[in-house]
C-alpha cells in the first residue's frame, strides 16, 4: 500500500470515528428514555421513609410492580414474589422522589452575577433543540423526579412534557403553566428583557382578553396544568406595572372555571392583598423588601388564614442578595419563612432554577438546607419537597412511599432525618420504578 493511500485511509478512518462519536454523543445527550419498568421489583434492607409522615421503617421492603408501589413494610411482613428482581439497599435510606415546584426549563444556567459567557447562546440553542437534556439529567441525579415549569414557551415545554410522559425522553415528570401573565412594563419583560412578543408571556389589557387567553391555554395541543401570573409592583428604585385588579380577578375566575389553579409571583404587601382578594391558589417567592423588618400588621395572619402554599425559593434570595452584598436581607427573609411556618403557614419547595446562581437539582437540595436554617426540622423540610408539594399539585400519585403511589424513589447514603444535607449523597433515583440514575454504576 502506498503512503498516500495509507494517509487517505487514515484520514477517512479518523473522520468516520469522529462522526461515530458525534452521533453517539448526539443520541446520548438527547437523553432518550430507557423503557418502562415491568414485572416485580423488591427494594430490601434499607430504612424507608414511609407514608405521609415520612416515618422511618428500619430494614424495610418496598415492592414495585409496573412502576407503582404495591406494598411497603417490615421485611417479616412483606412477601417478595417469586421471580422478582431484588435490590439489597442495606445501609441506605429510601426517600420519596423530590418535587421542585418552580423551574424554568428553557432558561440557561448562569453564575450568580448573571453574566453569560461566550458559549452561553450556543449552549442554550443546543439545550433547546434537545429539550433541555442537561436540566433533565441534573434533576434526576439530585433525586428530583417531578418539576413544575412556571414560565416557558408553550409549544416547546408542551412538547417536552408530553414526550417525557410518553416515555420518549428521560427526565422528571413535568407539570407546566406554559406562558405567564404580566404587563409590558412588568416582570420579566421590564426586568430581564423577555420579549413581549414571545410565547413565554400573555399580556391581557382587559378582563375579556384575560378570560379568552386562559381558555385558549386550557385547550389546544398542549393544554396547561395551571396558570401563573406576575403581580409585582417592584420597589422605589425599580417600579413595575401590574395587571389591573379587575383583569387579575377575571383571570383567576376563568382559570377556576376551567379547573385550573393559579399561582402568583408577588412583590409587595399591597400585591399580596390584591392576590388574596381575588382568590389565587398559591404564592411564589419571598423577596419583598416590605418584609425585611418583619411581617406588616395583619399580613402573616391573612396568609395563614388563607392556607396558601408559599414556594419560598430562599435559594434565589440567597444567590441574588449575597451577590449584591446584602447578607442581612438574606437572613431577614429566611426569618420571615420561619415565622410563617411557626404560625401554621404552608411552606413548600421550589428552586426557581435556572435563575442566576441556581442550578437544577442542586438548587432543591440547597433549599432544603435553608428551610432547616429557617426553623423547619429535617422531616418538615423533606415533607415540603414531597408530601406537601404533591398536595399543591393535587396529584395523589406522588409525594410519598405508599401503595398505589408512583415508584418515584431516591436512595441516599445516610439519614436525612438527622441531617438534611445527606440528600446530596444520592446513590440511585427511580422514576416510575425504573432506575434512571445509579452513582455506583456511573449512570
Amino acid at each position: 500500500m502506498s503512503r498516500r493511500r495509507a494517509a487517505v485511509l487514515t484520514v477517512v478512518g479518523l473522520a468516520a470515528a469522529a462522526l461515530g462519536v458525534g452521533v453517539a454523543y448526539d443520541v446520548t445527550s438527547f437523553r432518550p428514555a430507557s423503557g418502562r419498568q415491568t414485572g416485580d421489583l423488591a427494594l430490601v434492607g434499607a430504612t424507608v421513609l414511609a407514608g405521609d409522615r415520612l416515618a422511618p421503617l428500619t430494614g424495610g421492603t418496598v415492592l414495585v410492580r409496573d412502576g407503582v408501589v404495591t406494598e411497603v413494610g417490615a421485611a417479616r411482613e412483606v412477601t417478595v414474589p417469586d421471580g422478582a428482581e431484588i435490590l439489597d439497599l442495606s445501609g441506605f435510606t429510601v426517600v420519596p422522589g423530590l418535587i421542585d415546584l418552580h423551574v424554568h426549563l428553557g432558561s440557561p444556567e448562569l453564575p450568580a452575577s448573571g453574566e453569560a459567557g461566550l458559549l452561553a447562546v450556543p449552549r442554550q440553542v443546543w439545550e433547546a433543540v434537545r429539550y433541555a437534556p442537561g436540566h433533565r439529567r441534573a434533576s434526576l441525579e439530585h433525586g428530583v423526579t417531578t418539576v413544575r415549569s412556571l414560565g416557558d414557551e408553550l409549544g416547546w415545554v408542551g412538547e417536552l412534557r408530553d414526550m417525557v410522559a410518553a416515555g420518549e425522553l428521560e427526565g422528571p415528570r413535568i407539570v407546566m403553566s406554559g406562558p405567564l401573565f404580566t404587563t409590558a412594563a412588568g416582570h420579566p419583560i421590564a426586568t430581564v428583557g423577555t420579549d413581549p412578543r414571545s410565547d413565554m408571556v400573555r399580556l391581557p389589557s382587559t378582563a375579556r382578553e384575560a378570560r379568552a387567553m386562559v381558555r385558549s391555554l386550557s385547550e389546544g395541543p398542549h393544554p396547561v396544568d395551571l396558570i401563573k401570573v406576575v403581580h409585582d409592583r417592584g420597589h422605589s428604585g425599580r417600579p413595575l406595572t401590574t395587571l389591573p385588579v379587575d383583569v387579575l380577578g377575571a383571570l383567576v375566575d376563568e382559570a377556576h372555571a376551567q379547573d385550573l389553579t393559579v399561582t402568583a409571583h408577588w412583590g409587595t404587601v399591597q400585591d399580596l392583598d390584591d392576590l388574596l382578594a381575588v382568590g389565587v391558589d398559591g404564592l411564589e417567592h419571598i423577596e419583598s423588601r416590605d418584609l425585611l423588618d418583619g411581617w406588616p400588621d395583619g399580613a402573616l395572619s391573612r396568609l395563614v388564614e388563607a392556607e396558601l402554599p408559599l414556594t419560598a425559593s430562599l435559594v434565589v434570595s440567597e444567590a441574588a442578595l449575597s451577590e449584591q452584598g446584602e447578607h442581612e436581607a438574606v437572613g431577614a427573609l429566611r426569618a420571615r419563612v420561619g415565622e410563617l411556618h411557626a404560625a401554621g403557614g404552608r411552606v413548600v419547595v421550589g428552586s426557581d432554577a435556572a435563575r442566576p446562581g441556581v442550578r437544577f437539582g442542586a438548587g432543591v437540595l440547597r433549599e432544603l438546607a435553608l428551610l432547616v436554617d429557617a426553623g423547619l426540622d429535617p422531616s418538615e423540610a423533606l415533607r415540603a419537597a414531597t408530601v406537601e408539594a404533591a398536595r399543591v399539585l393535587g396529584d395523589d400519585r406522588l409525594g410519598m412511599i405508599a401503595p398505589s403511589r408512583a415508584a418515584d424513589l431516591v436512595v441516599v447514603d445516610g439519614d436525612p432525618l438527622l441531617d438534611v444535607t445527606v440528600m446530596s449523597r444520592v446513590v440511585m433515583t427511580f422514576r416510575d420504578g425504573r432506575r434512571v440514575f445509579d452513582a455506583r454504576e456511573g449512570d
